[in-house]
């Protein structure tokens, strides 16, 4: 089995649809749906209208008639927009998507998926984040409650012998590796704008999720900060093998002329990066 890693498309703005299709139908070209999991970490709307939800599961059901399996996990625009999020909003998207996200297990997160020789765990980092003090800024918050269940889940007799793939929307280490672009360089205050922020939208909980997953997990799938790096390096220091951000798969906000996804061998650790260009 290997993980399709997509993250933050953003659908219903600009012409994220039409580019959220072409990645589809790149992966339909793949091979076997059998031997695939296409996982979505969180925005895969722009804003939890229902127009949007309607647009995007109208990409989706049709893989999943091909046979292509899909989990995904709510992002904190899937519940409201860049500001801020709203619990009814995420109540319509949980609704909307239930099958997609919780399958067959119980509607609770963290959400457990068994396959052979894998067990897949996704978090909602915009669980505690509903109160009215909290939902603003969209930082991301799990809660204790939720990474008490987490901590029990993760001794599990099921999940030995298979390898742990965490995911959650919210990125949890501090600071990104990208290369700051220098005066010459495309849009120089808006990066230092983002550069300098990034750290304060940082999942609220980070320290208390990475402490939890230490040595527990193999690898640690996110998006929300659209730069789609390599974490493992850091991920490393806690035991975990793999920790990527899923970046914006059909590039929005991003300075690049293709978009492009990752194909994860959990069972080998490695993983390989596939191009869609952009016309």
């Amino acid at each position: 089995m290997k993980i399709i890693h997509l993250s933050d498309t953003h659908v219903g703005r600009d012409s994220n649809a039409w580019r959220l299709q072409l990645l589809l139908d790149d992966i339909a070209s793949l091979g076997d749906p059998a031997d695939y999991l296409i996982l979505h970490t969180g925005d895969l709307n722009d804003q939890g209208s229902l127009q949007q939800m309607q647009q995007s599961r109208a990409m989706l059901d049709p893989m999943v008639a091909k046979g292509w399996r899909i989990l995904l996990c709510p992002g904190n625009h899937d519940c409201g927009d860049t500001w801020h999020v709203d619990p009814q909003w995420a109540v319509h998207f949980r609704d909307h998507f239930s099958s997609f996200i919780f399958g067959k297990a119980p509607k609770q997160y963290p959400v457990l998926t068994l396959l052979p020789g894998c067990a897949l765990i996704g978090l909602d980092s915009n669980q505690a984040e509903m109160s009215l003090w909290q939902r603003w800024f969209a930082q991301g918050h799990l809660g204790q409650e939720q990474i008490t269940a987490l901590n029990t889940l993760l001794d599990q007799p099921e999940l030995r012998q298979r390898k742990v793939v965490v995911y959650l929307h919210h990125h949890p280490f501090l600071d990104a590796f990208a290369v700051r672009p220098g005066l010459v360089d495309g849009n120089f205050f808006a990066h230092l704008l983002g550069w300098n922020t990034r750290r304060f939208r940082r999942l609220k909980d980070a320290y208390s999720l990475m402490q939890t997953l230490r040595d527990r997990a193999d690898v640690l799938l996110f998006g929300h900060q659209h730069y789609g790096l390599d974490y493992s390096a850091e991920g490393q220091h806690y035991g975990i093998a793999l920790a990527l951000d899923g970046s914006s798969s059909t590039a929005t906000q991003m300075d690049t002329d293709r978009m492009r996804y990752r194909v994860i061998d959990c069972a080998r650790g490695t993983y390989e990066t596939r191009f869609v260009a952009l016309p």
